[in-house]
């Protein structure tokens, strides 16, 4: 029996998001930190009522900014693991690859959660006091921001928990299934 085609597939993918989430969130996280320096130190920030300055300097959101990173960098790791284990067809690979799926699905929602009171709820209040063509772009920016991120961050752990558990998929990552069969005892 030949490795099924979409354990190959998602070892693939597995290596370019694990890898991407491993280098990218350290960055993402340094950018967001000089930024928030950056924006501490010009007054017409601050007198604007910078809303990323704002959000950048509000406790709760650096708290859950850390926690995040911290818990995608090892979410990362646990990826690459389990794409080096799909390949080899483990089977702790494919429950890695479901455990993944199901943390992804939660840090999707906890990060729209944290986002709508953070960001969104304030994004709302600024509208409410404009009116006309201003309130546009808040708009637009918080449906794209609050359901084009849950959506796209949806999208490839859906899939890999679907197929993970396709009957195919689940009888490749059987423990007997690349062994060799028994050999008989030598009888003189």
């Amino acid at each position: 029996m030949q490795r099924p085609t979409a354990v190959t597939v998602f070892g693939i993918l597995n290596i370019a998001f694990g890898v991407m989430g491993i280098t990218c969130t350290p960055i993402g996280l340094i950018m967001s930190s000089l930024s928030q320096r950056m924006f501490e130190n010009v007054p017409q920030a601050q007198q604007m009522g910078n809303p990323f300055q704002q959000m950048m300097s509000d406790p709760r959101f650096m708290t859950y900014t850390y926690v995040s990173t911290a818990l995608g960098m090892a979410a990362s790791a646990a990826l690459l693991a389990a794409d080096i284990g799909l390949l080899k067809l483990r089977p702790w690979a494919r429950y890695l690859s479901i455990g993944y799926s199901v943390y992804a699905w939660v840090a999707v929602v906890i990060g729209a959660i944290v986002s709508y009171y953070i960001i969104y709820a304030p994004m709302i209040e600024k509208m409410a006091q404009q009116s006309g063509p201003e309130a546009a772009p808040f708009m637009g920016g918080m449906v794209f921001g609050m359901f084009g991120g849950m959506c796209f961050g949806l999208v490839y752990p859906t899939i890999l928990f679907i197929f993970m558990l396709m009957p195919n998929v689940k009888e490749a990552f059987q423990p007997d299934w690349a062994s060799p069969p028994p050999v008989p005892p030598y009888m003189p």
